[in-house]
């Protein structure tokens, strides 16, 4: 059952906001109103956020988990449009008037959030710095975008996922990646078993190494951006 606190969520101390790029260096006060909007929420694994064709009402700050953005084409075959975790916002399309999601969220673990309201958030990027910090991170989510859509293009299976490791790898401070078969197969189009043996080639290459199950560890990032070109 999906758990939520019925009171504003002040555990955290406002460290939830603090993922949020954008409102670095806004006022304390203002800070301090946001976290007194939010509301903390708990999913178990499986659980929806929210569907595609809801209503794009509210930002959710990922506290603890793992949460994918996905869609499913005519053959009923996952699409992967994005993960988030740790410390990871999901508030795409909620800046655009009457917008609904196009992806659902799906829980892949048990996950803890901070939901905030769409008109608390509006309050909150009426100021100007924090506008323009918007518009910083928008720019960089069209790159990511680009660059998530342009791994798909690539021909050779082995070099898509080769550029989706690299591309992980960038967005992380860690040389290990935690990705399983089946996300990585969704985030490009690829059946798992063809993921499966891309990586053993790239792990018999001296590219990577598994270091368990679900992770794998980038040994070589220049090696890797120049098989890929990426």
């Amino acid at each position: 059952m999906i758990g939520k606190d019925p009171a504003p969520c002040r555990s955290c101390k406002g460290e939830c906001l603090a993922a949020m790029d954008f409102l670095e260096g806004m006022p304390p006060d203002k800070v301090k109103d946001l976290l007194h909007c939010s509301v903390r929420l708990s999913f178990p694994k499986g659980a929806y956020i929210f569907h595609a064709g809801d209503p794009c009402d509210a930002i959710y700050i990922v506290h603890k988990g793992r949460v994918k953005l996905c869609v499913y084409d005519q053959d009923g075959q996952e699409r992967i449009a994005g993960v988030f975790v740790d410390r990871d916002v999901m508030w795409e399309g909620v800046l655009v008037p009457d917008s609904r999601y196009s992806a659902s969220a799906i829980c892949m673990t048990p996950v803890t959030c901070c939901r905030l309201v769409r008109r608390d958030f509006e309050k909150a990027i009426q100021e100007p710095e924090v506008a323009l910090r918007i518009i910083g991170l928008l720019s960089k989510k069209l790159h990511d975008a680009n660059r998530r859509n342009l791994l798909k293009s690539i021909a050779s299976p082995k070099e898509r996922v080769a550029g989706l490791l690299l591309y992980r790898y960038r967005r992380q401070t860690s040389d290990t990646i935690t990705m399983r078969l089946e996300e990585m197969a969704g985030s490009l189009s690829l059946r798992p078993e063809t993921v499966s043996r891309k990586i053993k080639e790239l792990e018999r290459e001296g590219y990577v190494k598994k270091t368990g199950q679900s992770s794998i560890q980038i040994l070589d990032a220049d090696r890797l951006m120049e098989l890929v070109n990426y």
